[in-house]
Order: structure tokens, then C-alpha cells, then sequence
């Protein structure tokens, strides 16, 4: 049976999947993120997605979604060059944020925001593409689960301090992180994917937001703001104050980030696939298939009947 695979992947979590031509999903895999900046571990993962997605299959092309691609050209090159050593059908490598826009809009105009471990706004409009934010956690990502996180232990260091009025703040960040007051730097310090370490603290910043914490509503707050600049800085690049927008990432569970966002942007437009679902949809073009409504009704039923009831950030 000739099969196509798609697979999306970010800084902490991977789904990959495989379909025939009428769009039925047929397998699943779920592992950790392939993020290059943490190891070489990816690779074999990616040989691991190739094994157990391809046995017994004739897979006839593939899309793969990864973090940094077409940021820094040397992480770049290289993943080009092992998905062509893993896989033998074309293949074509794209950014995770790219197949997320195109799941959401399935080759109609708009912007999808995303907001996971990092945050990014990618837009098509009559075949163009822009990009906003994704420049890394070093100076953006703003808004995302990183950058929630950093500010949550920015916060409640200032409010050990005595910096800032928030001491049950603080005592809920120590308490997620499963430590005591002195050992938070060596806790930061010694994560060995900080990352996705200090992402993990956005779902409790969120919990205590829900909670009416004063600082976490200040955190996702600003959040929001950046997120909703990431899309407006794409439709004022293409002229469009109505462009159509959606959102992807862990970040959108936020009750208060999807409020602010709407506020910011209007209501968002329902996604027609999650982002595994647009690396299998270009995948289909790729493989020469007709990529239609019906195609991608079937692929979004098969992922949604598929999906985890949990998901990682």
C-alpha cells in the first residue's frame, strides 16, 4: 500500500503519522521533541519514526516538520541530509511552525500563531510566506511556554527577595519545581534540557492564573500581547487588517491567552488540521495525490479519533 508520512515536531514533543491516498490514518508515533540545540538524539528517533511508521509500507513521500529549520543554515543542511539518509522516497524538510500554518489553513490565506516551547507567526497569502518571531530563547520566543516559565522564576526570585509582594507566587513556582528556596539556581542550572524544563512551569503559571493570582495573570497577560503582535505584525506586512488568523502550541490551552488573543485579533478561525496533519497534507501534494476537502476530512477524523487525552508542552 502506498503511504505517505508526515511528521511535526518541536522543542519538546514529536507526533508522526502515516495515510493512504483516501486520507485514512493508518499508524501513530509520539516521542520527544527533536530539538537539534539538545543532542544528536534526534536522529535515531527519526530512524525509530522511519522503522515503525514504514514497515511493511511503500511510502511514497515524506514531510517532515522540525524546529529551526531555515534558521541557522548549518542545523539546516544537516537535517536535510539525514532525512535523505533515512528516507529513500522524496522528502521535503520544512520549519515545525510552516506545516502548523498549513494544517490550520490547508492552502487558503492566514496566520497561524504558535506558541509552544517557542513562539512564532507564520502567514501565506497568494503563495507568499512571512514569518514572524521564532528567534530563540536566547532574546524572543516571547509568549511562549519558555519564556512563561523564565518570567514565572524571574517573579518568584524577586518576591524571595522581597522584591515583590507575591510570596504565595513564589512558593507555588518552588513547589512545581520540587525544591526548596535554595536550591532553585542549581535547579535551573542543572536541567538538562532547560528548555523544556522551564516550559513545563507555563501549565502552572496557567493553574494559578485560573486561581486569580495577580502575578500570573501578569505574566500570561504579556504573553498574550506578544502573541497577538506576532499576528498583527503579518497582516500589516501584507496589507490584510482582517487576515485571517489560528493558533497551534501548548500555550492556547490558557483560557486567559485564547481570551486576550481574541480581544487582540478576533475570533479565531477553526484550524482544518493540527500541524501533523499539514506535514501529511504537503506530503500528499508532494507524492503527486490529490490533497482535497475530502482528503483532509479524512486526516483530520483519523487524528482526531487518535489523539492523547494528554500532551506534553
Amino acid at each position: 500500500m502506498s503511504v505517505v508520512l508526515g511528521l511535526d515536531s518541536g522543542g519538546t514533543k514529536t507526533l508522526a503519522a502515516i495515510a493512504d491516498q483516501s486520507g485514512q490514518l493508518l499508524r501513530q508515533w509520539t516521542g520527544p521533541g527533536f530539538d537539534p540545540m539538545a543532542g544528536d538524539q534526534w536522529v535515531e528517533h527519526l530512524r525509530t519514526v522511519a522503522d515503525v511508521l514504514g514497515e511493511g509500507q511503500s511510502v511514497a513521500a515524506v514531510v517532515l516538520g522540525l524546529p529551526l529549520h531555515g534558521e541557522v543554515e548549518a542545523i539546516s543542511e544537516r537535517q536535510r541530509a539525514v532525512a535523505a539518509s533515512v528516507f529513500e522516497c522524496p522528502q521535503l524538510v520544512l520549519n515545525d511552525v510552516e506545516v502548523a500554518c498549513d494544517g490550520a489553513f490547508a492552502g487558503e490565506d492566514g496566520v497561524l500563531v504558535l506558541a509552544g516551547t517557542g513562539s512564532m507567526a507564520w502567514a501565506k497569502v497568494g503563495g507568499k510566506s512571512f514569518r514572524s518571531g521564532g528567534w530563540g530563547d536566547a532574546f524572543g520566543d516571547e509568549g511562549s511556554a519558555y519564556w512563561i516559565g523564565r518570567q514565572a522564576l524571574s517573579m518568584a526570585t524577586q518576591a524571595l527577595d522581597g522584591r515583590r509582594d507575591a510570596p504565595e507566587f513564589a512558593a507555588a513556582i518552588l513547589a512545581a519545581c520540587g525544591i526548596e528556596q535554595g536550591q532553585l539556581i542549581a535547579w535551573a542550572y542543572g536541567q538538562d534540557n532547560a528548555r523544556a524544563g522551564f516550559a513545563d512551569l507555563a501549565r502552572t503559571v496557567d493553574a494559578l492564573a485560573d486561581a486569580d493570582d495577580a502575578t500570573a495573570i501578569e505574566i500570561l497577560t504579556e504573553a498574550a500581547r506578544f502573541l497577538a503582535d506576532l499576528g498583527l505584525a503579518a497582516r500589516h506586512t501584507f496589507g490584510q487588517p482582517s487576515l485571517a488568523w489560528s493558533h497551534a502550541g501548548s500555550v492556547f490551552r490558557s483560557r486567559l491567552i485564547r481570551d486576550e488573543l481574541e480581544r487582540r485579533l478576533g475570533p479565531p478561525a477553526a484550524p482544518k488540521l493540527p500541524p501533523v496533519g499539514g506535514a501529511l497534507w504537503r506530503a500528499a501534494a508532494l507524492a503527486g495525490w490529490p490533497a482535497n476537502s475530502r482528503f483532509t476530512g479524512s486526516i483530520a477524523a483519523g487524528l482526531e479519533n487518535k489523539q492523547p487525552k494528554q500532551e506534553n508542552s
